[in-house]
This record gives structure tokens, sequence and C-alpha cells, in this order.
């Protein structure tokens, strides 16, 4: 890893805002001493962003909210596929600065889907807004 590693803007407006959430994660695990080898937003239908750690990466989708795993395939554009996918829990859009915590605290339990996209008005989007971009 060189220098600070943030999400690139996305094309489309629905994904990119996610954006200022994801860079604030970025920079919370970053803070924490987490080396990200790369950070990307993915497709939608669920949104869902992936942070590179090397052999290991987790996953952010607004339904199951963060997941750990060991990565196997990815790329911007490309949903993530994960080996033993494990629930970080705090829910689909925990706090940025709680989420090294919950990686240092991995396999804590099932993956649990907290919502679905189809939710469209329970106020995610609204919560979402709130980390700007």
């Amino acid at each position: 890893m060189t220098g600070h590693v943030q999400p690139q803007a996305h094309p489309d407006p629905h994904v990119d805002a996610t954006r200022g959430y994801i860079t604030m994660v970025s920079d919370a695990l970053q803070a924490s001493g987490t080396l990200l080898a790369d950070v990307w937003l993915d497709p939608s239908h669920p949104r869902d962003a992936t942070f590179l750690l090397g052999t290991r990466a987790v996953v952010w989708t607004e339904t199951d909210g963060f997941v750990v795993g060991e990565f196997v395939s990815g790329a911007p554009g490309v949903r993530t596929v994960l080996r033993d996918p494990v629930a970080l829990g705090g829910g689909a859009l925990p706090d940025p600065l709680v989420l090294p915590s919950l990686l240092a605290g991995a396999g804590a339990g099932p993956l649990v889907r907290p919502r679905s996209y189809d939710d469209g008005h329970d106020g995610f989007d609204d919560a979402l807004a709130r980390f700007g971009v």
C-alpha cells in the first residue's frame, strides 16, 4: 500500500451516494493500522463496496452490512466473492469509527440480512446522506 486509499467516484449517482460513508470507513480502518490494498464501490442491487486487505477482504452491502472473508475474486464493477464470509455485526450502516473494533472481533456471528435494498423508503438513504461525499 502506498499513500491513503479511498474509493473513486462511481458513474452511477445511486452507487456514488455511498462514497462518503465508504470513505469514512476506509479512513477509520487505516487510522487503526489496517493496511488497505484497495477499496472500491461495486455494482448496485444491492449497492456494495469492497475493502481489499491482501488475501482477505471486507465487503459492505446495504443489505448485509459488513462481512469479512478470504478474497476469492472481484474488481471495480464486479461483485466480490468471499470464501467463508463472517458477519461483523453492527447492522446495515454502523458508525464508521466502530469498524476497526468490529473487524478485530470478526467471527462474532452468522450472516444476517438486516434490510432489503427493495425497502426503498425505510430511511436508509437519508442516514447514508449524513456521511456526504
